[in-house]
């Protein structure tokens, strides 16, 4: 009888940089955007490699893989937040979502985000660049790291726009590992 790998198992793999293949060589996915995508630079998803998708269920023919530096590559934003809601302000910085997405050349308008640990939230994505959404890989100047918030997190400006005060933190998921667009 084959035992399923534990979460703690597949965020060491994570860590290893075995779940997807690096868009860059040497340096591991953060982050992978599948379906609708007309720009994609790997493969179909791998069961013996990719042990995260494996476990999570997400399968694909081709994504759009981002290792740190093309993330990074991205244009950056920065936006100020209270997280969790009424706490206190902090700064996330990453790409806007609308840069991302462009990048990867997203043609849908439903993107579903999933964390580590699966949850998932499906958004549209109007909804996404009007409320300002920025993938976040670093708060308060520190990067987000696995076994915290990382490898990234949807955040959005509710300091800064009085329309947002009251937002929920429902969207605002952590641990991202996989976005797809439909």
């Amino acid at each position: 009888m084959t035992k399923k790998p534990t979460l703690n198992a597949l965020a060491a793999l994570a860590l290893a940089g075995l779940l997807a293949a690096p868009a860059s060589a040497g340096s591991p996915v953060l982050v992978t955007l599948t379906g609708s995508l007309d720009n994609t630079n790997r493969g179909p998803m791998d069961p013996d490699r990719d042990k995260l998708f494996l476990f999570t269920g997400v399968e694909f023919e081709a994504a759009h893989a981002l290792d740190h530096g093309a993330l990074t590559a991205l244009p950056q934003a920065e936006v100020a937040a209270d997280f969790p809601q009424g706490e206190e302000e902090v700064t996330f910085r990453g790409p806007r979502f609308a840069d991302l997405l462009d990048a990867a050349g997203a043609r849908g308008e439903t993107v579903i985000v999933q964390a580590l640990d699966g949850y998932a939230v499906e958004v549209p994505r109007a909804e996404l660049e009007a409320k300002g959404a920025i993938l976040a890989l670093e708060l308060d100047g520190e990067p987000l790291g696995i076994g915290g918030m990382g490898p990234a997190m949807v955040a959005f400006p509710r300091a800064e726009r009085a329309d947002l005060a009251d937002m929920p933190d429902d969207w605002w998921v952590w641990q991202v590992f996989h976005i797809r667009v439909e």
